[in-house]
């Protein structure tokens, strides 16, 4: 499935169009435009530090465009404390149900992890929910040590409500990104110490990162940009060693 933009006019006026259009979609390739962040990410990794997280977005549509209904689902998952070893596309890939997905529905897998944090998947059965959680969660340092199963009863106003009550569905992994929360916080501190030593403008290059870019998993094959994106997620400048 291809993305298509259809415009109209004539030569003078479709020109200066074209161009716009073609920046634009450079522009927000691999982002999500529908993303909204309610606090400066600085403030988010303070206030709820990880190591390093994981975010796997799933959509019910194999491929872009994925916002193509309004019954369509989206799903997004945090794996928290993701071990540096398993940042491989092949393996995040894998993780999240491969190329064929998984079934989604109203079956809830809660896993109270080791790290004294909490990880809770859906699926369309019990088996499915707890499965897909644990292979979520081979990504991660922590470890499980509880888990339950839940089923959303289709009662009350979830049996009236379309969007409450979760049919089973089967989506698939859209895209990732990668947050260092120890990254975060190091390069505000720096960018705030250069500013209150009047030295921001010593400073060589842009170093503080203030958004993840989005890793497609959709496609066949691991992004030529794979490694960098990667690389760069984890590099920290925080520490200035002038």
């Amino acid at each position: 499935m291809s993305e298509k933009i259809r415009v109209t006019g004539n030569n003078l006026t479709l020109r200066p169009l074209i161009a716009e259009v073609i920046a634009l979609r450079k522009l927000i390739e691999h982002r999500d435009v529908g993303d909204i962040v309610a606090q400066p990410i600085v403030d988010y990794v303070r206030a709820s530090p990880h190591t390093i997280r994981l975010t796997i977005t799933f959509f019910s549509t194999k491929e872009p465009p994925f916002y193509t209904s309004p019954a369509g689902k989206r799903v997004t998952y945090n794996i928290p404390d993701v071990a540096r070893n398993k940042l491989n596309w092949t393996t995040i890939k894998n993780a999240a149900g491969g190329a064929n997905g998984y079934n989604w529905g109203r079956f809830r897998a809660t896993a109270n992890l080791d790290n004294g944090r909490q990880m809770a998947v859906y699926g369309g059965s019990e088996n499915e929910a707890e499965q897909r959680l644990k292979s979520l969660l081979t990504l991660s340092t922590a470890k499980i040590l509880t888990l339950s199963v839940l089923e959303e009863k289709k009662e009350g106003i979830r049996q009236k409500d379309k969007i409450l009550y979760k049919e089973v569905t089967r989506i698939y992994p859209a895209y990732c990104s990668v947050l260092s929360s120890q990254k975060i916080v190091d390069e505000s501190n720096r960018e705030l110490n250069e500013y209150g030593s009047r030295k921001v403008g010593t400073v060589t290059g842009a170093f503080k990162r203030t958004k993840s870019q989005k890793i497609p998993l959709w496609v066949n094959q691991e992004p030529a940009d794979f490694t960098q994106i990667i690389s760069e997620s984890l590099r920290n400048r925080g520490v200035n060693t002038q």
